[in-house]
């Protein structure tokens, strides 16, 4: 019910921004909104499979930058591209499995443990790479990094190929792959599937290796299209925002145990349409948080009208 709700609603957004605001219905802001909601859709697919699983990834946006930092130290000693996506790719690999490893094995709650790697990180990152700046720059002159920025065909940009890449991903992950559907079975009843003999440990490096995977695309993708890295995307906490609210407008309950690629696509576009629209509108960024911090609570309310807990669901810290 909540997924219909935010479609219609997005409809009704397009129709509204079209009549009222100068150049939203034209191709070349469609082309816009697709570019800038490619990283925010790459992310959403990352929380998505975590929240699916009755996690939460709250180290998501400081894998993204710490992703985008290596490889954009690597290319700027001249290391050649292949080599340094490569380590970038390692690395998220070691950061998403020693937080599995925190959450499965150590048992700490996810909120918590990827709370803490995400300050590690960030401070980990500026002291020994950046000496305390907030930005890194990337040289706009590398192949590589114009790659990304630019189209792979005519009006077809890189992010959004990758975007839709990574939601192909998603979705063979969850509905093509046996750990899809023990993903399924740890967000309906946690224990109920440990129980039952399930590998949910095991399962949960997937899960969290593969979203430091998307926050390495990601991070490639916004890196690329502004030339830098800046460290502030993690302290102000506006994106990671944009990422919890792309999932619960799209209708994945916090809870876990449920949720589709399609849930996200419904979120993303809300979010990007609303953007947009407001952007077009000269809105503050103050008053678009507001408007977007309402828009959460009144989606969190619904859900928790739509999706009660109950006995066997009712669960304490189990995010």
């Amino acid at each position: 019910m909540l997924e219909l709700v935010v479609a219609v609603t997005t409809l009704a957004l397009i129709l509204i921004f079209s009549v009222t605001v100068d150049g939203f219905a034209t191709i070349g802001n469609l082309r816009v909104i697709l570019s800038n909601s490619a990283s925010l859709a790459v992310l959403s697919c990352g929380m998505a499979i975590v929240v699916i699983s009755r996690g939460l990834d709250l180290s998501l946006i400081a894998q993204m930058v710490a992703g985008a930092t290596i490889f954009g130290i690597l290319i700027s000693a001249d290391v050649s591209a292949p080599l340094a996506l490569l380590v970038a790719l390692g690395a998220m690999v070691i950061i998403g499995f020693l937080n599995a490893w925190l959450i499965a094995y150590v048992e700490i709650p996810s909120m918590l443990a990827t709370l803490a790697s995400s300050l590690f990180l960030v401070g980990l990152l500026r002291f020994a790479i950046l000496r305390g700046e907030f930005l890194l720059l990337l040289p706009k002159s590398d192949p590589t990094v114009a790659f990304l920025a630019g189209d792979i065909l005519p009006g077809v940009s890189v992010p959004v190929v990758l975007m839709a890449a990574t939601l192909v991903a998603s979705w063979f992950l969850l509905t093509r792959t046996t750990a899809g559907q023990i993903i399924y079975a740890m967000g309906d009843n946690f224990q109920a599937a440990r129980l039952a003999g399930l590998p949910v440990r095991t399962t949960l490096i997937v899960v969290y290796v593969f979203a430091a995977f998307t926050a390495l695309v990601a991070g490639l993708i916004m890196s690329a299209a502004s030339g830098a890295v800046d460290f502030r995307t993690v302290t102000n906490g506006t994106l990671l925002f944009d990422v919890i609210l792309v999932v619960v407008l799209g209708g994945i309950p916090l809870r876990g145990g449920r949720g589709s690629v399609r849930n996200i696509i419904v979120g993303v576009a809300l979010i990007a349409v609303l953007r947009n629209g407001m952007t077009l509108m000269d809105f503050t960024t103050q008053t678009q948080d507001m408007l977007k911090g309402l828009i959460l609570l009144t989606a969190i309310v619904t859900d928790n009208y739509l999706n009660p807990r109950d006995a066997e669901t009712d669960s304490v810290g189990d995010l």
